[in-house]
């Protein structure tokens, strides 16, 4: 029997092909944890997996678990999801079992959401209770007391001194290092003689539904009492629909397909009225079809012949705020896999045949659908159909046009892999913007390999964010929280050590932005806003002279061959704060050459704001204005942060209010003050031109920093993003240039640059322009590369003195 036995997003790590752990991650990303292990550990580890749900969650690891060959340990690690506790329920399913009043196996003393295994029979239970020794090593509040009653419990086949170190690493924080003690002593116990077990697959159907592929069907085009249209941006969704004595006339219009089949369903529910099951799955075929040819403009073809009436229609109001009512029997999960649209018909009761369609179109899917008819007869029964139509019609749209699709997220996205992309967004609140730009990066945002290959592949672009106003960086929300640390807690820790000056034997950002130079930039910063108003500061943590740096070393190997092994610097990620008062207010320019945005971003933004922002306007005694953040290299990890992207884009946040957009960006050409903006393509340029900024470059205390980066990315890669220069030196805070920040390297086959200059105008754009593309061109002639976009910024933009060159 292969592994695993039924569907799971597993890592089973090369060297652990014979490792008797698996590890639990429940909700961290696997490989994010696997980078955190040793490598002289990791041949002990067989497998590793998230877990965010009991039912067909828990139940997939208990099935692959039994079905493994050697697996005997299984570590629950990380935080478990709050409303289902699926770590918390395993423990007690184990000591307790399930209960005997109630149907679809309740597991005793459950807690949480669907606190049952419907898919596991007390027979699957007691084998893997029988061969499974259990770690808890897991954070939850409220799980403590469960915790403590499994290491006490006779039966959990621990030997006493792993209890033991349990319980001695769980009055700590429960972190890597936490799992890295557990695994170091698991390693020194020899393995028992185990083997997989032999299953039979009837007994796990709900988790791996038979698979039945439909043959391509020579569809006619279905007469239907309705009509789907676009205009003005707007779905129009005309519908007749047949009560006792007449035929209703209805007209629903909007933007978003779910809401209108919601408002089509509740009106006709009021009237008695419907349309048969086919005609409710095409329906929301083709209002599927109509909303992507507007987010999306992509034609798809129609399935249906419109047969209605002429004449006046009743208008639907559409309502807000609507949700789909589960389905008491039925429930169906919709996907692309192997190049075909799937549609799996899940039942809640086990006992039900369940299965999973598989067509290359639409149209054999709906057929057959719509002769199984599985779908319960209640309230919402109308909005069910329709929304499978939905689903399914988008994932097959996705299909067709090779975009990406994932359930439940309403629009579909390119898989871009040739073009660097530059996102703006902005809001009033911290959740609004993140949810915007993780959408935004994660639908258009360039699909490469990381430079650090053991990173896997990544979304990446260019990302500007404006916070507006000083309440939007008030509050840090709860999703945020990490582990036994609340959301509150990370963000205070985080601004302590961005305001501490101890290095701890490295560098920190506190201590670059304090101590490294030789000043504390910090108080710096205040003082000079505080004597010149209309004055630039400037913050600079990274060193152009001590970092960015390479060491090669020739290493001989035991055949008497050699290899070069390459070791760079670790140089900080936030390079510079920027920071200038307009309106009367202290307005904030943070700028990161790369920046990780689902999990490093939000600590990030809240330790600069509250460190570096809170102190100067505290000093100055001025109201926090706007926090612009410039994310150079911004990226998501799809192997370790996909899972958390998606759960952020899913979560609920505020409408933001009318917001003040007057600092901009802007274009230099069209506004004098406020954050600049100039994108252009960049041009290939072989004269050098006379400018200030690039002798301080070429001659950076006796460095030319300007062939220290082209160097660097000749050793290291070229997509590596290490390497910035720039003119301000923090040693000399009265004597720079205006390129504070500048960074070139490959993304999508072509060299991306990104300029930020401080004090800008339409007076100096054409000059700041030739810079950059000269210096662009020496990288491109370096790294044989063609020349891509440049993204230039202003922070700020101020009109020119009189003896401004």
């Amino acid at each position: 029997m292969t592994f695993p036995v039924v569907d799971a997003f597993l890592l089973c790590p090369e060297e652990g092909k014979k490792g008797k752990l698996a590890i639990c991650t429940n909700t961290i990303a696997p490989a994010q944890v696997s980078n955190e292990i040793p490598f002289s550990l990791r041949e002990d580890i067989a497998v590793m997996g998230s877990l965010v749900v009991n039912r067909d969650g828990a139940e997939r690891m208990i099935i692959n678990s039994l079905a493994h060959p050697s697996i005997e340990y299984l570590v629950l690690f990380g935080e478990e999801t709050a409303s289902f506790c699926p770590s918390t329920n395993l423990l007690q399913a184990i000591m307790r079992g399930y209960r005997q009043d109630k149907p679809g196996n309740f597991i005793k003393e459950g807690r949480g959401v669907a606190h049952n295994y419907p898919s596991i029979s007390p027979k699957l239970l007691e084998m893997f209770k029988e061969r499974m020794k259990i770690i808890p090593l897991y954070t939850h509040n409220g799980s403590e007391a469960v915790i403590d009653k499994y290491l006490g419990w006779e039966g959990n086949k621990l030997k006493w001194e792993t209890i033991d170190l349990i319980k001695k690493i769980r009055r700590g924080k429960l972190y890597y290092n936490a799992l890295t003690k557990i695994i170091e002593h698991l390693h020194k116990i020899a393995p028992s003689k185990i083997c997989a077990i032999k299953l039979d697959p009837k007994d796990f159907q709900h988790l791996q539904p038979p698979i039945i592929e439909l043959d391509t069907i020579d569809w006619k085009m279905e007469k239907v009492p309705f009509e789907i249209k676009t205009e003005n941006g707007e779905i129009i969704a005309d519908v007749d629909a047949k009560t006792k004595d007449n035929i209703l006339r209805l007209r629903a219009r909007g933007s978003d397909s779910f809401i209108l089949a919601y408002a089509l369903m509740k009106k006709l529910n009021e009237a008695c009225a419907s349309i048969n099951a086919k005609h409710q799955l095409l329906l929301g075929y083709e209002l599927s079809r109509a909303e992507i040819a507007i987010k999306n403009n992509i034609q798809a073809k129609s399935l249906t012949i419109p047969e209605i009436c002429e004449g006046e229609r009743e208008q639907i109001e559409t309502p807000t705020g609507v949700a789909l009512k589960a389905d008491k029997k039925y429930y169906y999960k919709i996907g692309i896999k192997e190049d075909k649209l799937c549609v799996q018909s899940m039942s809640h009761d086990t006992c039900t045949r369940v299965f999973e369609l598989r067509a290359k179109s639409i149209e054999p899917i709906i057929e057959r659908l719509a002769q199984e008819d599985r779908f319960d007869d209640y309230e919402q029964q109308f909005l069910h159909r329709t929304d499978v139509g939905i689903e399914a019609g988008r994932a097959s749209i996705a299909l067709a046009n090779e975009y990406g699709y994932f359930q439940d997220f309403r629009a579909l996205f390119k898989i871009n892999t040739t073009e660097h992309t530059f996102i703006f967004e902005q809001a009033d609140t911290f959740l609004a913007a993140h949810k915007k730009i993780i959408t935004s990066l994660y639908t258009r945002g360039l699909t490469a390999k990381h430079p650090d290959e053991h990173k896997g592949s990544m979304r990446s672009g260019t990302v500007l964010a404006a916070f507006r106003g000083k309440k939007s960086l008030e509050h840090m929300p709860e999703i945020y929280s990490s582990g036994s640390q609340s959301a509150r807690a990370i963000r205070e820790d985080y601004a302590r050590k961005l305001s501490s000056k101890e290095t701890g034997g490295t560098y920190t950002y506190g201590s670059r932005t304090r101590a490294h130079f030789g000043y504390d930039q910090l108080e710096a910063a205040a003082q000079k806003l505080k004597q010149k108003p209309d004055s630039t500061a400037i913050i600079q943590r990274f060193d152009y002279n001590k970092d960015m740096r390479v060491k090669e070393t020739i290493i001989e190997n035991p055949d008497g061959t050699t290899r070069t092994r390459i070791e760079a610097t670790k140089d900080p990620c936030l390079t510079h704060d920027i920071y200038f008062i307009a309106k009367g207010k202290l307005n904030a320019f943070h700028i990161a050459r790369a920046h990780n945005i689902v999990n490093a971003y939000p600590e990030n933004v809240f330790g600069l704001h509250d460190a570096y922002d809170k102190y100067i306007a505290d000093k100055l005694e001025l109201e926090i204005g706007d926090t612009f953040v410039l994310s150079s290299r911004a990226n998501i990890l799809l192997l370790t942060e996909e899972q958390k992207a998606k759960k952020l884009i899913a979560e609920p946040a505020k409408p933001c209010i009318e917001l003040d957009t007057s600092l901009g960006p802007f274009s230099p050409k069209e506004k004098a003050e406020g954050v600049g903006l100039h994108t252009c393509k960049l041009k290939l340029m072989s004269e050098r031109p006379d400018n200030c900024d690039l002798e301080i470059i070429e001659n950076y205390n006796s460095e030319n920093l300007l062939n220290k980066a082209i160097d660097y990315l000749k050793k290291r890669g070229t997509m590596h993003n290490n390497p910035i220069i720039g003119t301000y030196d923090p040693k000399k805070p009265d004597r720079y240039g205006r390129l504070a920040f500048f960074q070139c390297n490959n993304s999508g086959g072509k060299l991306h640059s990104t300029a930020v200059f401080v004090d800008g105008s339409e007076e100096t754009l054409a000059k700041d322009v030739e810079l950059c593309n000269y210096l662009s061109s020496k990288y491109s002639q370096a790294l044989e590369l063609p020349l891509g976009e440049l993204t230039l910024f202003y922070a700020p933009m101020r009109k020119p003195k009189k003896n401004d060159t």
